[in-house]
């Protein structure tokens, strides 16, 4: 079983969104996988991908909220950005080996994931269905 099986039930079926949690997916798997054999410098290089993919991903997703004025937008975003802060310091503290990086702080990701896509990218996807976004 994978770190994160991102069943039918986590689409927000708008097709670039549902993508793109797909592929931050996959790529926790990866860091997982890393992170339970120890492999330091993978775990980095996957964290490092994952800084880049949410970036982009956070980007192309508040795009489409404030192009097609979406309501929850600023707090939508500000959760973005306290996430994207919250992980760039866990990475740096890893970087720095001031603390170890371990499968429990991928939980604590994980977590945020879930429940992100549960709360949040679902009130987005309907609202963009309801415009004609798929």
């Amino acid at each position: 079983m994978s770190f994160i099986d991102l069943s039918a039930e986590y689409k927000v079926y708008v097709r670039s969104i549902d993508y793109e949690h797909k592929v931050i997916a996959e790529l926790l798997n990866s860091i997982h996988e890393a992170t339970l054999k120890a492999d330091k410098e993978i775990t980095l290089s996957g964290l490092d991908e994952l800084l880049k993919v949410l970036k982009s991903h956070f980007e192309n997703e508040e795009l489409l909220m404030k192009e097609n004025l979406f309501p929850g937008y600023f707090s939508h975003k500000l959760e973005h950005d306290r996430f994207y802060k919250q992980i760039s310091a866990t990475i740096e503290k890893f970087e720095k080996e001031e603390t170890a990086f371990s499968p429990i702080e991928l939980q604590g990701i994980r977590r945020w994931f879930f429940n992100h896509i549960d709360i949040n990218d679902r009130k987005c996807g309907q609202f963009l269905s309801d415009k004609g976004i798929s």
